[in-house]
């Protein structure tokens, strides 16, 4: 099972090698070639990529630099964990190794959980520059989209050559609503020469902010195309704008009043002509009112229609800005909710690849503990094993030690009775030849103890045999 486990461990060590060792292949490639076309000395543009040349230099070697207080790191906690798994293969059970133990492992323990911290901080400022990088990237995206979307560049502080058609209009116009015209004209029309999407970045901050001065340092920054002294100029520029728009609405409800009231005038005039004038010069009188009625009446309703005209261009060209600003804010809040739902999916990954590894680490422990277990209890085991059978032997070899002192002894006593009893055999060779005690006692019993046979029975002879012979 064991084994098991161990080998999608290895199969993902290898994958992710690979990957790595692909990786480093690609970003060879890509260095070559960057270093190929913005690098070479023979570029037009040398100079213009002088600068990031030397920001280049800089980060690979603040990346070198990185590399290695890495290598160090990880060398240091390398180093001590081999140094207590050798330490582990000698256990003792003693107080002080136990007290090693614990100083090896909570020292393990605290390098680990500073070097994790360390990383979790530098990837968290690193993911953080590439969120900001990202939006500086959207950004120039959607203002190179609009350029394209554009017929034709527009300066920041255009003049523009009025038609004839808006010089006929501004002639005719209130001065204050000719002003306005003439200032749209000169600087670029209703969004100052900006495309929608900076104009639109700059209102919802200023919306945001009701006006204040402190958004301009939020628009600086979330507006990376334009300069902070484009900013403020064109903080002015709309400032003016509402100046001017304001006199606009003004001026045009004065004329529509003042319109009003020569009609109304007109109209009392023409009632109140004088009676002593005879029924001709009369007629002619108010023909001619009537015809100067009309043509005025015609120059206000045309002067009126033209007025309306631009009012109604005015307030198409800001409700469509009103409109763009409105999705472009759901688009933001859309884009923002999806990157929390990164962020929170990259947090969930996070948090469980932690547990993951935590409780990788908590089972390489708890089996590190274990083998230490069975390590302590099989050298237990084998001591009493080795202490019993010392015992065996030594109460064998007290036996035998027993046994040849008891012999000792015995050949001991034995000498001793030896030299009590005094023992003085003479030798005879000849009585090797003379007959024993006990065959002399068998030979004098060979005595006659019968009498004389008389008769001596005999088988008896077959009737058939008889008469045979």
């Amino acid at each position: 099972m064991a084994k098991s486990s161990r080998n999608p461990d290895i199969a993902k060590k290898v994958e992710l090698i690979k990957e790595v060792h692909q990786l480093e292949i690609k970003v060879q490639n890509m260095e070559r070639e960057k270093t190929t076309h913005l690098y070479n000395r023979r570029n037009d543009f040398r100079e213009e990529f002088r600068h990031l040349e030397e920001l280049d230099r800089k980060l690979s070697t603040d990346q070198k630099t990185e590399k290695s207080k890495l290598q160090q790191q990880l060398t240091k906690i390398r180093t001590n964990v081999r140094k207590f798994h050798r330490e582990l293969k000698d256990v003792k059970p003693t107080p002080e190794f136990v007290e090693k133990l614990k100083v090896i492992m909570e020292d393990i323990e605290g390098t680990i959980s500073n070097f994790k911290q360390q990383q979790r901080l530098m990837y968290e400022e690193l993911l953080h520059e590439e969120k900001s990088n990202e939006q500086d990237i959207l950004a120039l995206e959607k203002k190179f989209e609009s350029w394209s979307q554009l017929p034709a560049p527009v300066s920041a502080r255009p003049t523009f050559k009025p038609v004839r058609s808006a010089r006929d209009v501004t002639k005719d116009l209130p001065p204050e609503v000719a002003e306005f015209e003439r200032f749209l004209q000169q600087t670029g029309g209703m969004r100052g020469g900006w495309d929608d999407y900076d104009h639109g970045t700059f209102m919802k901050f200023r919306n945001k902010h009701k006006g204040k001065t402190k958004f301009l340092r939020e628009a600086i920054s979330a507006i990376p195309t334009k300069t902070a002294d484009e900013v403020r100029d064109h903080e002015n520029w709309y400032q003016e704008f509402l100046m001017l728009n304001d006199r606009k609405k003004e001026a045009i409800q004065k004329w529509r009043d003042r319109k009003q009231e020569e009609k109304d005038e007109v109209f009392n005039q023409s009632d109140s002509s004088d009676d002593s004038v005879n029924d001709e010069d009369k007629k002619k009188m108010a023909l001619q009112a009537k015809i100067e009625r009309e043509r005025r009446e015609r120059a206000g309703q045309l002067n009126s229609w033209k007025v309306q005209k631009e009012l109604e261009r005015a307030e198409r060209e800001e409700k469509q800005l009103r409109e763009q600003l409105i999705e472009m804010r759901k688009k933001e809040k859309s884009q923002e909710r999806q990157r929390e739902m990164r962020a929170k999916v990259a947090d969930y990954k996070q948090q469980k690849d932690e547990e993951e590894q935590i409780k990788q680490e908590i089972e390489f422990m708890e089996k590190q503990a274990n083998e230490d277990i069975r390590r302590r209890i099989g050298n237990k085991e084998i001591a009493r094993f080795k202490e019993r059978d010392n015992h065996l032997v030594q109460s064998k070899l007290e036996k035998e030690r027993q046994r040849a002192e008891e012999e000792r002894e015995k050949q001991k006593r034995l000498q001793r009775l030896k030299g009590q009893v005094k023992v003085h055999v003479t030798r005879d060779p000849n009585r090797l030849l003379k007959p024993t005690k006990g065959w002399e006692e068998r030979q004098k019993d060979q005595t006659k103890s019968g009498g004389q046979v008389l008769h001596v029975q005999h088988k008896a002879v077959p009737s058939w045999r008889a008469g045979l012979g």
